[in-house]
């Protein structure tokens, strides 16, 4: 279980921080549930145990979207591991990025902020998830909150 080799010329980290109303855990409950489809999540499934060295595959519609290796789990914390998007293409050959998620509480809410880091310069995978984790945690403080949930776009398409 070793990250992956940095890039030496890389563009800026991407964070994003979102408060949801529903306690912690369950924040933790729904980025770590490796056995539904996530509606949430432009109906992906991430298989995984989400325990260090496991493996961890976003599955939508059959197809392998994105594989990665969980790196450090501290529950309901910190989780942490690499993101690979499945090949062959540009953002496939750009390599791993690793992706960490903190939670801590912030009174009755949760503060869930995003860590996506290791972009090659230029990176196409910067641009994707750069408008995609935006819009899945929207859905995702949307389906927490049990508010109805606004459309998810396909915005890996426009990478």
């Amino acid at each position: 279980m070793t990250p992956p080799k940095l890039h030496t010329d890389r563009d800026p980290d991407f964070v994003y921080v979102i408060y949801i109303a529903a306690a912690q855990q369950k924040v933790w409950n729904a980025l770590t549930d490796g056995k539904t489809v996530r509606p949430w999540w432009g109906d992906t499934q991430h298989d995984s145990s989400f325990e260090p060295g496991d493996p961890i595959v976003y599955r939508r519609n059959g197809k392998v979207d994105v594989r990665g290796e969980i790196l450090e789990r501290d529950e309901p914390n910190r989780l942490t591991y690499t993101f690979h998007t499945e090949g062959p293409g540009p953002q496939h050959d750009e390599g791993p990025t690793i992706v960490t998620y903190e939670l801590q509480p912030s009174g009755a809410n949760t503060m869930l902020k995003i860590i996506h880091t290791n972009f090659k310069r230029d990176s196409r995978v910067r641009v994707g998830v750069s408008n995609g984790w935006p819009a899945i945690l929207s859905s995702l403080k949307s389906v927490l909150e049990d508010v109805p949930a606004p459309y998810l776009p396909e915005w890996r398409n426009k990478a």
